[in-house]
């Protein structure tokens, strides 16, 4: 994110940099085109020259042929040799009609009588135009052939500075389109993470501030609403199991006293050990919605301790073995890490292989081999539960991440959820049957 605005922000500064000096080039170069002397549109020089073709010399003196050239308010005389004005068009009252040499001279620098005038020389004489009085201003410019020699170093100079000048202003505003870009770019990350945002709406990013701010308040609705709703969920999940394991327990307790009572017959304790049975698990079916309400939204284990992976699957063995086990199944034990410790939950952890070992048995009715291999694989510990049963349906597999609408298929995918939750990985595949292997990190 700040690359991007570093990015744009040296693209605006270097581009109005750019810009700005081809506009003051443009502009020298338009100045010096168009910065010409104009009379109503006309150049001076352009009447002088129409006024001397329309001059014509006859017997009776210098006649104009076509008035037209002289523009209005303008006037025109014809001095000859002697100084005498021997021809004029619209000569005002306070032009005198004789003059000196001086007079000439100080004429065709300056002004006559605060008229701007400029002359052409002709054969008859010295033909002047007159322009209306504060028509124009004119002054004497002289240059050295020194400051011609030196125009290009300082044209270069007077650019370098333009642009140096230019770059400074153009850092000015983009240092302020800088910080409104980086303050946008740091509300769409906190929107993207589900923070609240709170963007100042003026300037010429008000709209998009505006509706950042308007995205973020519909999303702290909609969280509030969810959260409102899981909370509900998640009491009437522990209400539902409270309600249900107070009359369990009392159905356990009575079917494994008549299970073991000697005073009922062999197919009345075989009917006491189903009920038994089934009771156990259905206090396993509320132990797992209990559990997946808790790590649907992938919650971290409540209680974090050392936990000794070895005797984790000694015991989750025996007991499984001991809870009766079919004959048709095996277990094999390969621990070769015996003081390879997570950090973690334990019971969570306990879950996760119960839950496996069971989808070994659950899947393979005809028995199988169920090999648990541990090991530590560089800084993992690594756990390689595998049978040569029938495999998993590649259906199952591809929605192992995804915690199922009913009690149906749970196993693997909480097992998945719980090993993500420590941190760690899962992989499950079929090869010869079917093999997970799980990695969690060592203390």
């Amino acid at each position: 994110m700040h690359k991007t605005v570093i990015k744009i922000f040296g693209t605006f500064v270097l581009s109005a940099a750019v810009i700005a000096t081809a506009l003051l080039c443009i502009n020298f170069m338009g100045f010096a085109i168009l910065g010409t002397d104009t009379s109503d549109g006309i150049s001076a020089k352009q009447i002088l020259l129409d006024l001397s073709q329309n001059l014509v010399q006859g017997e009776n003196g210098l006649t104009l042929i076509d008035q037209s050239v002289l523009p209005p308010a303008h006037w025109a005389m014809v001095i000859d040799p002697n100084g005498q004005v021997i021809w004029s068009e619209n000569l005002p009252a306070d032009v005198p009609s004789q003059y000196s040499l001086n007079d000439i001279a100080r004429m065709t620098r300056w002004f006559l009588a605060d008229y701007p005038v400029y002359v052409q020389t002709e054969d008859y004489g010295l033909l002047v135009l007159g322009l209306p009085k504060n028509a124009l201003g004119k002054y004497e410019i002289a240059y050295s052939m020194s400051w011609f020699h030196t125009l290009p170093q300082r044209i270069l100079g007077v650019l370098v500075l333009n642009l140096c000048l230019a770059t400074v202003f153009a850092c000015v505003i983009g240092i302020q389109l800088y910080r409104r870009l980086r303050q946008l770019m740091r509300g769409i990350r906190d929107l993207g993470q589900e923070k609240s945002v709170h963007l100042r709406e003026k300037g010429i990013f008000r709209e998009v501030s505006h509706n950042l701010n308007q995205a973020s308040q519909i999303m702290e609705r909609k969280n509030l609403a969810l959260a409102a709703r899981d909370n509900a969920r998640s009491n009437w999940i522990a209400g539902i199991s409270h309600d249900i394991r107070t009359p369990l327990s009392v159905v356990t307790g009575y079917a494994e006293a008549l299970a073991t009572c000697g005073a009922l017959s062999d197919e009345n304790r075989k009917k006491a050990q189903a009920v038994l049975q089934n009771s156990m698990k259905i206090e396993r079916l509320i132990e797992d919605l209990n559990l997946i309400s808790s790590m649907e939204y992938d919650m971290q284990p409540s209680q974090k301790v050392p936990v000794k992976l070895c005797p984790l699957l000694r015991r989750v063995t025996a007991d499984i073995v001991n809870g009766g086990l079919p004959e048709r199944f095996t277990i094999h034990l390969d621990l070769r890490a015996e003081r390879a410790v997570v950090l973690g939950d334990e019971a969570l952890l306990e879950r996760a292989v119960t839950n496996l070992i069971h989808n070994a048995v659950t899947h393979n009715q005809n028995g199988c081999e169920i090999h648990i291999t541990e090991e530590i694989v560089d800084s993992w510990a690594q756990i390689v539960l595998m049978d040569n049963g029938s495999g998993v349906p590649d259906a199952v597999l591809s929605r192992i991440h995804e915690i199922p609408k009913t009690t149906h298929g749970i196993g693997l995918p909480m097992a998945y959820r719980i090993i993500h939750v420590h941190g760690g990985s899962f992989t499950a595949y079929n090869r010869d049957g079917f093999v997970v292997k799980i990695r969690l990190p060592l203390q």
